[in-house]
């Protein structure tokens, strides 16, 4: 956030270091916060420079870009499920996050890919 109070949902996700763009996603309670073309633009943009790095001969590392790629697509179908359902406040309805659905699409994607079993990723990202 800046001291005009603007906020660029796009640039936060492609501009800042990886790390950061994983915060803001697994943050809970903002369902607001990112739009779909934002987080399908960045999806697209990570997911193929993602698969171009993985098949170069350059010694890279893709731990953060499977955690990025996860969270994005799991705060998608989060956010899909807030617009079905609406946001949930009672206790059976408080799992409709896409905080929460970026951290289980973290863990699954990273799980798929580097083929560890699920409760070691889980570990792992938590």
């Amino acid at each position: 956030r800046y001291s005009n109070q603007t906020f660029n949902q796009a640039a936060a996700l492609l501009v800042e270091n990886g790390k950061q763009g994983i915060t803001y996603l697994f943050k809970r309670g903002t369902h607001e916060e990112f739009g779909y073309t934002s987080l399908c633009t960045a999806l697209a943009f990570y997911f193929i420079l993602s698969c171009w790095t993985a098949g170069s001969a350059v010694a890279s590392g893709l731990v953060i870009p499977m955690l990025y790629t996860g969270a994005l697509y799991g705060r998608i179908i989060g956010l899909i499920l807030v617009s079905i359902f609406g946001v949930q406040t009672n206790g059976y309805g408080a799992w409709i996050d896409p905080g929460l659905f970026a951290a289980i699409g973290a863990a699954s994607f990273f799980s798929g890919v580097s083929r560890l079993t699920i409760s070691l990723t889980v570990l792992m990202v938590s």
